[in-house]
C-alpha cells in the first residue's frame, strides 16, 4: 500500500474514534445528573416571616373637605317708613342681641300713641260703667256687647301705635357683626328697605359634601374633628345631614356646627374634616404587606393552622404614620411580611416570627 492510502486509512480511524467519544461522554453525564427534589421534602418548605396579627376595635374616619360659613346671615329690613336719623350699626362691627342697629325719625308717632292710650283709657271707663248698669238691670246686654268691642278696637289701635314707635328702632335679630351698612344718616327707608347686613360667627358651620355611597353612615349630633387651612383644630358636631343630592356631583351637603368664642373662625376657610362612619374591627399593617392575586384583588398572605399560604382580600380602612388600618381579617392572624411575593397560595412554609436578616427560599 502506497503512503497515501496510509495517511487516508490513519484520518478515517481517528475521526472514528473521536466520534465514538463524545456519545460515550455525554452518556456519563446523563448518568451523573441528580432525580429531581420530591415534593414535601424539608428543601421545599419556603421559610417566611411573619406576626401575630390581633385585631381592634377603632372607629373609622371618612376624609371630608369644607369651607367654613356663617351660622345666619340676615338682611335687617326696616318695617316702617321714615328717614334715618341714626346708625349706630357700623361696617365691621360686632353686636348683641337687641343692639341698636338703625333709628328711623318717630316723626308723629309717638303723639298717636299718646293719644291712643288715652282712648283706651275712656273706652275702659266707659265699659265698665254699661257692666255695672247692666249688673242692675239697667242696661241691656247688646249696649253691653257694643261697648265690650269698642274697648277691644280701641285696644287694638293702641297696640298698632305702639307697635309703629318701637319698630322705629331697628335692632340686630342675634348676636353677630356687621358686614354692610346700606344706608347713610339723612336717607329715607320705605318698608322692606335694608338697612344693614348682619351676619352670625357663633357658632360657625363648617358646610362639605359627602358622596351618596356614604351617607348613610353619617348621624347627627356625631363628633367631626376639624382641622382649619390656618392651622388651628376644633371639634363640633353634625348639625345636618341633607335628603337631595347635587345633580351634578350626585354628593349630599353636610354642616358641622362649631364654637367660636370672640369671632376667631372667619368665614369661607378651607377645612379638613374626619367624620366617624362607625366602629369596626380592624388590623394595623405596613403597606409593603399588601400583594395581589391573579385576579387583581388586594389582600395579604397569611398562615393557616396546617402552615400553609392563604390570599384574604382587605380593604383599607383608614391610614396613619405607623402604617395603614385593613378589615376583612379575622379577629387574629399570621401575617406574612417577609417573603409574601415569594409563596404562593397552599404552598408549605415555615415561620419564623424573629427578625430576620436573610430569607431563604426554594426557587
Amino acid at each position: 500500500m502506497s503512503n497515501k492510502h496510509l495517511v487516508v486509512s490513519f484520518i478515517v480511524l481517528a475521526m472514528t474514534l473521536w466520534v465514538f467519544s463524545g456519545e460515550w461522554s455525554n452518556s456519563i453525564v446523563e448518568a451523573d445528573e441528580p432525580s429531581p427534589l420530591e415534593p414535601g421534602t424539608i428543601n421545599d418548605v419556603a421559610l417566611v416571616r411573619a406576626v401575630q396579627s390581633q385585631a381592634e376595635t377603632r372607629t373609622l374616619f371618612l376624609e371630608v373637605r369644607g369651607q367654613t360659613a356663617a351660622n345666619r346671615m340676615v338682611e335687617v329690613k326696616a318695617e316702617v317708613a321714615g328717614k334715618v336719623t341714626d346708625l349706630p350699626g357700623e361696617k365691621g362691627l360686632f353686636v348683641n342681641k337687641g343692639d341698636l342697629l338703625c333709628r328711623v325719625a318717630e316723626d308723629a308717632r309717638r303723639a298717636q300713641y299718646t293719644q291712643a292710650l288715652a282712648e283706651l283709657d275712656s273706652a275702659k271707663l266707659e265699659y265698665d260703667g254699661f257692666v255695672d248698669l247692666n249688673k242692675r238691670g239697667l242696661q241691656s246686654e247688646i249696649v253691653l256687647a257694643k261697648a265690650k268691642a269698642a274697648l277691644e278696637q280701641t285696644r287694638t289701635r293702641t297696640e298698632d301705635a305702639r307697635l309703629a314707635l318701637v319698630k322705629t328702632k331697628i335692632t340686630a335679630p342675634f348676636n353677630g357683626v356687621v358686614t354692610s351698612q346700606e344706608v347713610e344718616v339723612g336717607d329715607y327707608l320705605s318698608p322692606g328697605s335694608v338697612c344693614v347686613s348682619l351676619m352670625e360667627v357663633d357658632p360657625m358651620l363648617v358646610a362639605g359634601q359627602i358622596a351618596e355611597k356614604s351617607i348613610g353612615l353619617v348621624n347627627l349630633e356625631d363628633e367631626v374633628n376639624i382641622q382649619l387651612i390656618t392651622g388651628e383644630s376644633y371639634v363640633g358636631e353634625v348639625s345636618y345631614v341633607g335628603h337631595a343630592p347635587d345633580t351634578t356631583t350626585r354628593t349630599y351637603p353636610v354642616e358641622v356646627t362649631i364654637a367660636n368664642p370672640g369671632a376667631l373662625i372667619r368665614t369661607g376657610l378651607t377645612a379638613a374634616m374626619q367624620v366617624p362612619v362607625g366602629a369596626e374591627k380592624v388590623h394595623l399593617i405596613s403597606p409593603a404587606s399588601l400583594v395581589l392575586d391573579d385576579a387583581g384583588s388586594v389582600g395579604v398572605r397569611v398562615v393557616d393552622g396546617d402552615s400553609r399560604v392563604s390570599f384574604m382580600p382587605v380593604a383599607i380602612a383608614d391610614e396613619n404614620p405607623a402604617g395603614i388600618w385593613v378589615k376583612g381579617l379575622p379577629d387574629s392572624v399570621d401575617l406574612i411580611t417577609v417573603g409574601q411575593e415569594e409563596v404562593s397560595e397552599g404552598q408549605l412554609v415555615s415561620i419564623d416570627y424573629s427578625l430576620l436578616n436573610s430569607l431563604v427560599t426554594t426557587p
